[in-house]
Order: structure tokens, then C-alpha cells, then sequence
């Protein structure tokens, strides 16, 4: 892999003369977000909540979906909250049975399905069964858009669909009495990059907005802590009302009255009170993923909606327990793989399955054996049919949907995704022509030179870090996609000291000393190579940066963002390494 280090064109004087009412760093970072004038950019950097959301009734269906659901409350019928497994879905039912909860509507359940043994989105075992419970009406969040055969059962058994989701919309859609997803082709709604939660927030607001309910007034902004956790860990552009949620949302959840996560953040030791986009991204979204990736999601649900002190703190325990199993499999995984791989050449396409594999953590392997290998990654595991079942992921030189296509029409059961991640299922007699027909449609189709292009938005000096900078730079937050932290380069720094850290030691430390005597910490998340790999870390292996040398003395070019830490209580200004070089 090619890297590209470029650092951003300087905007001319007259360019930035619009925002001279902040530093000259902060109004090149506005600038490069296409922010040109300081009333724009004090919209950005302090959303107003009551003016920067939409009319959910501006969503195509809003008001038939509405209507059918008060219908339903008045008369008592059942509903199924129907919500995707991960950490958009889950919040997102959360969402609708904490509004049902508010305003004492009990006929309703939430149905969370299982990863592991039924498919993504509805199917056709989970309407059958709602139809023998005497369900009249089905709200799906985060899915629903492509489920035309299970809507249609529904249908026919006498139920009811809502569909709310946030996915591209086929150009013909589900026969549902409603589909909410700005992503229809005939959606004029404003801004078409909601969570799936984003989504039912917005249906709660219209549904307490129709429904004269007696709300305290502001109640639900309390929701925003779940709106939030779903923005963020599912990586929708942090922009339009989305940074408006986010920004709301982190505030909300620094002080939530919910006391799954109250709990949860105690367990993972995080700081509530000073928790940011990284802690969702990194730590609570994790956890509440690790439910249907180690066991059944329904238990991350039950932690973001009991009232019971005791039972919050036991299924955060057991969260964080299966966070750190998830964690333990996949090494494990990653160790197979690179004991197997160790005796022979590697093949263009690394090809590898087990039967005893978990299922839901083999994208999250897969994604780490493309960073260790620079080629792209196939996994497999069996599910309970009896079937091949796997994740693959790219390196960035090849389309994995492409590659599948190639394989040829008869092989696969089904496979799907997008350029950079697939999953697929197959016949367990074919397991073996695997890797020989993805070999051979490798030959066929197109690739491309992988170059990771990186800019820096500025230069700047060790000796520049401090409290008033970082504060100025994490203003511009929340950071995500969309909104990324700004990348900054600094040349010939001096190492000072140097470490591997963390759960086999994968995690690099790096210490520079400013002119004042003062360490600066630079961290870099998942840059070491695990102790099973290596005898060792050093300087000269046992990091990502094969040839570059971390040793004491050694001066590197870094490139790097700013972030503030809380660790134990203790507030710590330092970098988050994104790439090292040598000094040039």
C-alpha cells in the first residue's frame, strides 16, 4: 500500500477575512469545512436544538404512520416494536417503548431478533409467531425497507406494517401502510442521512406532537441520549440535524437518567460527566453490539430500559464481561489465522474458516487480518442449518461485491454488501471450492493501486500542545464522519520514550518532550503487533511502521490529532497517532 501525506492548501487571506473573528488555526479548520462567514460558523459550533431540527412530518408517510399508531393506542391493540440487532436498532426501539412507557401504553413489545438464527430485518418465523399472539400492527426500526415477501405475510395474517428505516429504498418499495425512510426515491425531506434511531426520534416527536398527550414539557429531549448512541456508532454523516443530535445527545447522556447506562459507563470506567464521541464509538457502542455478537441482543435492550438498580448493574457486568469474550475470540481468531498463514505463501485473497468460529465477531476479525495483511480477507464460520456463513472485507483494491458476483450465479446461497465489506452463505459441500473460485474471480476482475491518501490541515510544533489549543480544536466537535478530527503534522520530533500497552500489548505509546520539560503522550490504538506474533516489541518490529524505527532518540515525522483524556479522574491533553514516517 501506497501512502500519500499531503498537507492542506493554505486559503488565501481574503478567503478567511469572513472569520477573523477566531484563531488563525481555527478559521482554516472552518474553512476546510466549507464554513466561509461567522454566521455560519456560530451555527456550527453552537447548534441551536429548537431551530436546527426539521418537521418530521416533512418525512414521506410521517403523518399516515402517525395516524395508524394513535389509532392503535386508542383502541388497545397490540404492537411489535421490530428493531435491527446492533447499536442503531436497539436504541432506536428503545426510543419508541420509552415514549409508549411515558405515556402508560403497555400493549406493546419489543422484538430484537436473534443474530446468530434468524436473518437481518423481518422475517417470516417472527410474523407468524406475532400473528399467533393476536398482533395487529408491526414498527419496524432500522429495516424493513427491503422486507416485501415478510410485509406481505404480515398482510395476509392480518397485521399491520409501519416500516421505519434509514437504508437506500429500492426503487419500488414494501407494500407497507407506511414506509418513513428519507432515503425513498419520492422523500423530499431536507436531510437524508438519519440513524435508523434518528428516524424514530423523529417519529416520537410527531406522535407527541398529533397526540396531545400530556408531556412535560422538553421530555424528550431526554430520548437524545439514545439518539446520540445511535448516530455515532452508526456512523451516519455528522452533519445538518445529525450534529444537532449529537451534540444535544452528548450533553443528554453526560447526565442520562438511564440507569443501564449509568451502569454501563461505571463498569467500562468511563467518565460520565466528561464522556465524548469517542467513548460511544469505542466503548459504549461495543458493548451494546456485543449482546448480539456473543449471545442475544435483546439483553442490550433490556439494559437501556430498566427501571431496576440491581438488574442494570447485572447486565452491564454481563456486557462488559461478553465486550472483553468478544474481544478474547477474536484474538484468538486472528492467532489461528496467522498460525495457519505462517507455513505457506500468502495468497492474493486470504481464505480461511472454522466451523467453531462465532459468527458475529468474524467482520471485526476480518478487519483486523486486512490491516495486518494488506489484502482482502474472507471468513467463515457455520451457522445452525448447517451452512457456510461469512464476513469479508477489502483492502481498498478491490470491490468485495464484484469479486462475489464473479464467483458465478450457482455458487453462493446469497451474498451482499457494499465495495469495502460483504457477507455470503454457501452450501457446506462447497466449503472447499471457497478460496479456488474466489482465487479465479480475483484473475477476472478490476483492481486498483491502494494509495491512503492523508491531509494534514496544519503544521504544527510539540511545543504548540496545551489546554487552550485542544479546547479550541474539540469545540469544532463532535467528530465523526462527515466532521473528522483534524489531522495535524508534525516534523522531527524527538522520541523520548516508547511502549507497548494493553491486552497483549497492541496498543503503541509514544513520549515527547517539550522545551517547557513537559511530556506529551501519543497514542495509537491497535499500531503493535500482538505478543503471540512477535518475541518482543521493539523499535525495529513488533509495530505497523515496518520501517520505521520507535527507539528512544529516534526522530519520526508524525502525523496526528488532539484529544483530551480522563483517565482516573486525571485530565490529560495528548495526540492520537494516525500515521508515522520517517524525518524527511
Amino acid at each position: 500500500m501506497t501512502k500519500d501525506w499531503q498537507l492542506a492548501k493554505e486559503p488565501t487571506v481574503g478567503a478567511l477575512k469572513n472569520l477573523s473573528a477566531y484563531s488563525v488555526l481555527i478559521q482554516k479548520l472552518l474553512f476546510y469545512r466549507g464554513i466561509k462567514n461567522q454566521a455560519v460558523a456560530e451555527r456550527f459550533l453552537h447548534p441551536d436544538y429548537d431551530q436546527n431540527l426539521h418537521d418530521p412530518f416533512l418525512l414521506k408517510d410521517m403523518a399516515v404512520a402517525v395516524k395508524r399508531i394513535l389509532l392503535a393506542i386508542k383502541h388497545n391493540e397490540k404492537i411489535i416494536i421490530f428493531g435491527d440487532y446492533d447499536a442503531d436498532g436497539i436504541p432506536g426501539t428503545a426510543i419508541i417503548a420509552s415514549f409508549f412507557k411515558q405515556i402508560s401504553f403497555n400493549n406493546y413489545e419489543a422484538y430484537i431478533p436473534d443474530r446468530h438464527h434468524e436473518s437481518y430485518g423481518l422475517n417470516k418465523t417472527a410474523v407468524e409467531k406475532f400473528a399467533g399472539q393476536a398482533v395487529k400492527l408491526i414498527i419496524t426500526v432500522d429495516c424493513g425497507i427491503s422486507n416485501f415477501e415478510e410485509i406481505k405475510l404480515a398482510d395476509k395474517l392480518g397485521m399491520e406494517v409501519i416500516v421505519t428505516d434509514h437504508h437506500l429504498a429500492p426503487e419500488k418499495i414494501p407494500l407497507a401502510i407506511a414506509v418513513v425512510d428519507a432515503k425513498r426515491g419520492d422523500d423530499t425531506y431536507p436531510f437524508k442521512m438519519l440513524s435508523g434511531a434518528g428516524v424514530a426520534f423523529k417519529l416520537v416527536l410527531a406522535l407527541a406532537k398529533e397526540g396531545n398527550f400530556d408531556l412535560p414539557a422538553g421530555w424528550e429531549k431526554w430520548l437524545l441520549d439514545l439518539v446520540a448512541i445511535s448516530t455515532i456508532s452508526d456512523m451516519v454523516p455528522l452533519e445538518d440535524e445529525n450534529r444537532t443530535l449529537a451534540f444535544y445527545g452528548l450533553k443528554v447522556l453526560r447526565k442520562t437518567k438511564r440507569l443501564g447506562l449509568i451502569n454501563l459507563l461505571a463498569v467500562a470506567k468511563v467518565d460520565q460527566s466528561s464522556l465524548t464521541e469517542d467513548d460511544i464509538g469505542f466503548l459504549i457502542g461495543p458493548r451494546l453490539n456485543s449482546a448480539s455478537r456473543m449471545s442475544n441482543a435483546s439483553e442490550a435492550y433490556d439494559l437501556l430500559m430498566t427501571s431496576d438498580e440491581a438488574e442494570a448493574r447485572a447486565i452491564a457486568e454481563h456486557l462488559e464481561k461478553q465486550n472483553k469474550d468478544r474481544k478474547e475470540v477474536v484474538e484468538r481468531i486472528i492467532r489461528e489465522v496467522t498460525e495457519k498463514l505462517a507455513s505457506r505463501d500468502l495468497p492474493k485473497i486470504i481464505v480461511i474458516g472454522n466451523e467453531n468460529w462465532g459468527l458475529g465477531v468474524l467482520g471485526l476479525a476480518s478487519s483486523r487480518l486486512v490491516e495486518k495483511y494488506d489484502r482482502p480477507v474472507f471468513l467463515w464460520s457455520q451457522n445452525g442449518n448447517g451452512e457456510i456463513k461469512g464476513s469479508c472485507r477489502s483492502d481498498g483494491t478491490i470491490n468485495v461485491v464484484e469479486l462475489m458476483t464473479a464467483v458465478g450465479p450457482d455458487f453462493f446461497i446469497d451474498f451482499g454488501g457494499h465495495v469495502m465489506a460483504g457477507g455470503f452463505s454457501l452450501v457446506l459441500a462447497k466449503q472447499e471450492e471457497l478460496a479456488v473460485r474466489l482465487l479465479g474471480a480475483w484473475e477476472k476482475v478490476s483492481r486498483e493501486e491502494k494509495i491512503e491518501k492523508i491531509v494534514a490541515e496544519a503544521e504544527l510544533a510539540i511545543d504548540d500542545i496545551n489546554l487552550s489549543l485542544a479546547e479550541e480544536i474539540l469545540a469544532l466537535g463532535p467528530f465523526g464522519v462527515g466532521n473528522p478530527k483534524p489531522v495535524f503534522l508534525f516534523r522531527n520530533l524527538k522520541i523520548a520514550e516508547v511502549r507497548s500497552f494493553g491486552n497483549s500489548g497492541l496498543h503503541l505509546e509514544l513520549k515527547f518532550l517539550q522545551t517547557n520539560r513537559r511530556l506529551v503522550s501519543a497514542i495509537g490504538f491497535f499500531m503493535c503487533i500482538p505478543t503471540f506474533f512477535a518475541e518482543k516489541f521493539d523499535g525495529h518490529n513488533g509495530h505497523k511502521f515496518s520501517e520505521v524505527v520507535l527507539d528512544p532518540g529516534q526522530q519520526i515525522d508524525l502525523l496526528a490529532s488532539i484529544e483530551k483524556s480522563n483517565f482516573r479522574g486525571r485530565e490529560e491533553i495528548r495526540l492520537r497517532i494516525v500515521d508515522i514516517w520517517h524525518s524527511r
